[in-house]
């Protein structure tokens, strides 16, 4: 596994500055342990021999990190499984947002993660101010998503959202550090898993899907390596894209709370998708 994961992401190093984006604590030490700071771009075709796309990516990235302004956040880049395309996020609060929140939230059908800026009143004057997420619920219930480090910064901003998302009829939700911090070990190990799926993008593999469908729906529940064993006509990097992928669709649940995606951990049929 950890091959894999070396060979889906690539680590590149940005110059140090005062104004670092942590929650806590570095996420991307979570992954690397290290002592800089660094941005960690994790997607499947980063790695590919696809030139177009990764100087496309590139620029993407130079774009974001130029737009940065004065402050020194982490840049993602990372590969959506739920909306099969990859996005850059600007800091570490946001990437925790994505992998909990969203990625592997059941009740996402979908996102935008650069949505057009929205204009609302934000108690003076009318001002344009662009959310973080726009999210679509499975219900049909339209969430406009924005992380913030704490509840007071940007009031202003936050105001004319909000006025913005009442006159559209949606809802306004804010995520600052209280909400992100006691997920963000729990994320970091959903983003390992998701390198998985990256390394399969644009591939069905309908023949392991078919497989591991009928084994989970026979067995019900589990642990990985049961399905490793059982299932050994399938290359095992093979096995833990699609079982990524199925869960993501809420078709099987991981439970990544006590240890890292491996062999050694448990899934279960999904109540929706049984």
């Amino acid at each position: 596994m950890q091959g894999l994961e070396k060979a889906n992401r690539r680590v590149v190093d940005f110059p140090q500055g005062k104004n670092t984006d942590v929650i806590g604590f570095s996420c991307n030490q979570q992954l690397n342990r290290g002592k800089c700071r660094r941005v960690l771009i994790e997607g499947g075709e980063m790695a590919s021999t696809h030139k177009g796309l990764r100087a496309k990516q590139r620029e993407n990235v130079k774009h974001a990190y130029n737009a940065r302004g004065h402050q020194n956040n982490n840049l993602w880049l990372i590969y959506s499984v739920k909306t099969n395309r990859d996005w850059i996020l600007p800091s570490d609060r946001q990437l925790v947002h994505w992998l909990h929140y969203l990625e592997t939230n059941k009740d996402v059908r979908t996102f935008d993660l650069a949505p057009e800026a929205v204009v609302g009143n934000d108690g003076h004057k009318e001002r344009v101010t662009e959310i973080d997420a726009l999210v679509t619920c499975t219900d049909g219930t339209i969430e406009w998503h924005e992380v913030k480090a704490d509840p007071a910064d940007s009031t202003s901003q936050i105001t004319a959202q909000r006025d913005a998302a009442s006159r559209a009829g949606h809802i306004h939700r804010l995520f600052t550090d209280k909400e992100l911090k006691p997920h963000v070990k729990t994320a970091m190990r959903w983003f390992k898993a998701i390198c998985f799926a990256a390394a399969i993008r644009n591939h069905e593999c309908n023949p392991a899907r078919l497989a591991l469908l009928a084994y989970v729906n026979w067995k019900r529940r589990g642990f990985i390596n049961d399905i490793l064993a059982d299932l050994n006509s399938h290359e095992p990097p093979i096995i833990y894209g699609v079982l990524v992928r199925l869960t993501i669709e809420g078709l099987i649940d991981l439970d990544l709370t006590v240890t890292s995606f491996g062999p050694r951990t448990p899934w279960a049929v999904a109540a929706r998708g049984s």
